[in-house]
């Protein structure tokens, strides 16, 4: 097995995907082979914020770690907006 080549070897199989979410089929953890839209899944079900959450939940990010600042995208977009603190004047 040669070592991956992270300039062009750290992309997904789709490469024609105008953007993220546009491709459910789209590989986008390789090593784990986990797509897009499991990704987009369990961000939404399980209301997922970090990447930790998300590689616990689908295993994404478990391999090489070639896909951590996409997944980082995902969670950007597609995770809960994180509640505000509470501010109380007494």
């Amino acid at each position: 097995m040669t070592e991956l080549d992270r300039t062009t070897d750290c992309i997904g199989t789709c490469n024609t995907c105008p953007a993220v979410g546009s491709c459910a089929d789209r590989v986008v953890c390789r090593c784990q082979k986990i797509t897009e839209e499991t990704i987009i899944t369990a961000i939404r079900t399980h209301g997922l914020q970090t990447l930790r959450e998300l590689k616990t939940v689908t295993a994404a990010g478990d391999g090489c770690t070639c896909c951590h600042k996409e997944l980082k995208v995902y969670l950007e977009v597609y995770a809960p907006a994180s509640s505000a603190l509470i501010c109380s004047a007494k």
